[in-house]
């Protein structure tokens, strides 16, 4: 990890190397006025009814004393923007589709499909839907963030200077907007759709596809049977093209973890409830932790800057985190254009006009302009990657249905009123209106009372479940509604006294609605239920189940592999490695060697299994399904097979023998040929990457923070790893946010994030909840009685 001072070094040498040369010294001096003030007083706010208090603490983390909600509103707007200003701005420029604007032509490409998608326009729309009292309050932020810009002094942070850009006030859709890109990640089924198409395309079965996305519960599984007169009009260069060019930030990152237990089952007589969502990591973190109080009002937990509403926490009665759902609430639509006017498209009905719009791009005085158009479906996302000749030569165009892009989205009334129901009721009340994306919303009250809820719309379709691209233009795949709330899987007052969710399946009230075809594996869950069955139901205790590493993949997969490698002396590396997993019981932990084995085994047998019918398809298909895996190896398919020779001279285990060797190579030419040496936290370090730093050649590797870790794609503590092929377990992937409710006493709640409230590498508080992070040593957000920096807003 960086430590503060070899980041501050390292910025200063960027400076010199941007061209400042012996005035580098004074332009690091100069950039340290990027830090925002933290003590004093700054006056005249006219938004503000009384002074309020931005406290830190040691670490940096803020407590807001205000005289009203909106007050408290207001001064937590100006503590994001102290702290996280170029991280809200990117945020919005996304959202906006506005990065062309800062990094030219390269981002062009991403621009023209978030206009596309309308993300900032459908933020506006969702401000405008919202309650007086939550627009209050959008606005008291709004107005804090604007404050902030109008009152700082000194230079911007050193993103600003490097990108050449001034921030623009915010507006209430710059806040809203995180929600949709949000909900577009959690809900990334379209990415998916490609691929199983360009699979098809491949020449692959729709039985082999069936098996790559095979479910780990068979009971209600049904085989997909694609519409080929959708696919067989889509050519395979084209939908190449056209999943190259998604943006990396609506790419699914999909996972986590929560549990509940009710008084019954905790020491204290309360309930206790754990949760750690599961995102990509990054550098500031997503996750900024801070105590907000006013008179009858209290919000304590994980805020994300730029938004004004605490997404995961208590109010001092209800505390919640969530876990996704998988739900499947996107479908691509291939739409055949009129033969005899390419610029409209068939529908049941007949032939009908697309609705358009004309977006401009600013490339630094030269204006681009793109037309959006849209379907009965959705936005046309082929669009934004092909002009308009293009398409009408093809003959078709694809359109994206989601839940994500209602215009009657109330999600963020939702948070709002979850953030204020004082009881179970309340939190099923405000769910009633939380729509995209669907999420397992796990709840406990001071009353002793546990919940989970599947909120979130879930569309009904009138035939198919949208794991192919379907037909727009009969009619037979269409959208016919919204399932009702009281049909979504909803779990309250549990007679079992435990709820547990970590992406593994959830059942509809109504058990006939679909949902999604793939959960994922159960592997998390079921430790998790064992470990409450008979371990340590303490707030500590929960704290170290969030940490645990032991791998049930591991242990379903060793018995399969470990038959084909010979019974060794011990002497010489493959001796030495099938010794080391012969004996180990499964555990991930960092100071070991046999995850590293398993990890590099795992991922070349992956390769050797399904490279030859995949082909390049192998870098979209990069994640090694447990269920797939374990019936392949079953015998229930013929991957095992090779390919270029008919199927006649490669079997199951040829592939597994081959797939070692290949591990030990790997491994040996990585790490050296000495296995003692070996740990997997030596090469599974979660990789905390900033957007702009980190792309600096020479200096950018100084300023990603890397910290060993344990844990896999199957463990409870998540360790997903993706990589380069000199570097391929990097941690990409888990838990920045870890939170602990103990409902006897909710100022005794744990909370830890990663790196720290500061997103400036300058700042001496940007790292200084890390190292509490990677033990998992939460702390208490209470009201310092201390404080170290006290910050007074006045009218």
């Amino acid at each position: 990890m960086a430590s503060r001072l070899t980041r501050r070094l390292v910025i200063g040498a960027i400076v010199v190397f941007l061209g400042l040369n012996f005035l580098g010294a004074l332009g690091l001096y100069w950039l340290q006025g990027s830090l925002p003030r933290t003590d004093g007083e700054i006056a005249g706010f006219s938004e503000l009814s009384a002074p309020a208090l931005i406290e830190r603490d040691e670490a940096g983390t803020v407590t807001i004393r205000a005289a009203t909600p909106e007050d408290a509103s207001f001064a937590l707007g100006y503590a994001h923007a102290q702290d996280r200003l170029w991280q809200m701005e990117l945020m919005r420029r996304i959202g906006a589709g506005r990065l062309s604007e800062v990094i030219g032509d390269g981002g062009l490409a991403y621009d023209k499909l978030l206009r596309t998608l309308g993300m900032h326009r459908l933020a506006a729309g969702s401000y405008d839907r919202l309650s007086p009292a939550a627009k209050g309050h959008v606005d008291s932020y709004v107005a804090g963030v604007n404050g902030y810009l109008e009152s700082r002094s000194g230079p911007l942070p050193p993103e600003f200077l490097l990108a050449g850009i001034d921030p623009e006030p915010w507006t209430p859709a710059d806040s809203l907007v995180w929600g949709r890109l949000m909900s577009l990640q959690l809900a990334g089924n379209w990415f998916s759709e490609i691929t199983r198409a360009r699979m098809l395309k491949a020449g692959l079965t729709a039985e082999q596809i069936d098996l790559l996305y095979a479910p780990f519960d068979t009971s209600r599984h049904v085989p997909a049977t694609p519409d080929l007169s959708a696919i067989d009009r889509l050519e395979a260069d084209r939908l190449g093209a056209l999943a190259t060019s998604l943006p990396e930030v609506l790419r699914p990152r999909r996972a986590s973890n929560a549990w509940a237990v009710t008084g019954l089952f905790s020491p204290s007589g309360k309930p206790i409830l754990a949760g750690d969502p599961h995102l990509g990591f990054q550098s500031p973190n997503l996750w900024w932790l801070a105590r907000v109080e006013a008179p009858g009002y209290l919000r304590v937990g994980a805020f994300v800057p730029g938004v004004p509403f605490l997404v995961i926490g208590h109010n001092g009665s209800l505390a919640w985190t969530f876990t996704t759902t998988h739900s499947d609430t996107q479908d691509l639509f291939v739409e055949r254009l009129d033969p005899a006017d390419p610029a409209r498209y068939l529908t049941p009905d007949g032939s009908a006009p697309f609705e358009t719009r004309i977006e401009r791009f600013d490339l630094g005085g030269e204006t681009v302009e793109h037309v959006v158009r849209a379907t009965r479906h959705g936005p046309v996302v082929s669009d934004a990657m092909e002009d308009a000749a293009a398409a009408a030569a093809q003959g078709t165009v694809l359109a994206l249905a989601s839940s994500s892009l209602a215009p009657d989205d109330d999600t963020a009334q939702a948070l709002f009123d979850l953030a204020g129901a004082v009881d179970a009721d309340g939190a099923t009340a405000a769910l009633r209106l939380f729509h995209s994306p669907q999420q397992n919303i796990m709840f406990a009250d001071g009353t002793g009372r546990i919940g989970l809820i599947s909120a979130g719309r879930v569309p009904l379709r009138a035939s198919g479940d949208g794991f192919y691209p379907s037909p727009g233009w009969t009619g037979t795949h269409d959208w016919t509604g919204w399932a009702p709330f009281n049909a979504l899987p909803r779990e309250v007052d549990p007679p079992g006294n435990v709820l547990v969710n970590a992406n593994n399946r959830v059942i509809g009230a109504d058990p006939s609605l679909f949902i999604a075809r793939h959960f994922d594996a159960p592997y998390r869950a079921r430790r998790i239920t064992d470990l409450l069955a008979t371990g340590d139901r303490t707030p500590a205790g929960m704290a170290a189940l969030q940490m645990d590493t032991h791998s049930l993949f591991a242990r379903d997969m060793l018995p399969l592999l470990l038959p084909h490698l010979p019974h060794g002396d011990g002497r010489g590396l493959e001796s030495s490695a099938t010794s080391l997993l012969r004996n180990w019981d499964g555990d991930m932990a960092a100071d070991r060697a046999e995850p590293l084995i398993f990890a590099a085994w795992i991922r070349a047998l992956h390769h050797r299994l399904f490279a030859d019918e995949l082909g390049d398809l192998i870098g979209e298909y990069n994640r090694a399904r447990a269920a797939t895996l374990l019936r392949v190896l079953h015998g229930e398919h013929g991957f095992c097979a090779d390919v270029a020779t008919g199927g006649a001279t490669k079997s199951c285990a040829d592939a597994i023998t081959g797939a070692y060797a290949d591990a030990l190579s790997l491994l040996a030419r990585l790490h050296g040929p000495d296995i003692d040496a070996w740990s997997w936290g030596t090469a599974h370090r979660a990789w905390f990457r900033h957007q702009i730093w980190t792309r600096i050649p020479l200096v950018g590797p100084a300023l990603t923070t890397r910290t060993p870790t344990g844990g896999g794609d199957y463990t409870v503590s998540r360790g997903t790893f993706s990589g380069p092929d000199d570097d391929p377990f990097r941690h990409s992937h888990g838990a920045g946010l870890r939170v602990v409710y103990d409902l006897a006493d909710l100022d005794n709640s744990r909370f830890v994030a990663a790196l720290g409230p500061a997103g400036n590498l300058l700042s001496p508080v940007s790292l200084t909840w890390h190292a509490a992070w990677a033990r998992n040593e939460g702390m208490r957000l209470t009201a310092p009685v201390a404080p170290s920096h006290t910050l007074t807003l006045s009218p």
